[in-house]
């Protein structure tokens, strides 16, 4: 899936395992969140890189990294609450952390590759 659909579009399958994750029933809470999932999803790229669009597709830590923002935000949704709010678990942070290392390995060989291919072309 391309960064724009994963932008603008929740999969219905997608929807259902981050409901789950969220231990929520029914579907009376869908819209807000597909909204908390397409937030966390710009977040997590705006944090990681939009350069290899397809480096999130089936990438595990990406999905978890959307479970665990959808949940802190499906949490801690209300603004007018005497309960006591907690910072998003360092589960998350670290998670991000290791797609930014992924993702700088990837683009540092697309480098690599894009500097050797331009060597070629210069000795033709």
């Amino acid at each position: 899936m391309s960064i724009k659909s994963l932008l603008t579009t929740v999969e219905p399958e997608d929807l259902k395992n981050v409901k789950n994750f969220c231990k929520v029933d029914g579907d009376l809470e869908d819209q807000e969140i597909t909204g908390m999932m397409l937030s966390a999803r710009r977040d997590i790229i705006g944090q990681v890189g939009d350069r290899i669009d397809d480096f999130f597709d089936d990438n595990w830590n990406f999905k978890y990294a959307v479970w665990l923002k959808t949940y802190h935000s499906y949490n801690n949704r209300d603004t007018s609450s005497n309960a006591m709010t907690f910072e998003i678990q360092d589960t998350y942070n670290s998670t991000i952390n290791a797609m930014k290392d992924d993702y700088r390995y990837r683009v540092w060989l697309e480098d690599k590759e894009n500097d050797h291919d331009d060597g070629e072309r210069n000795e033709d």
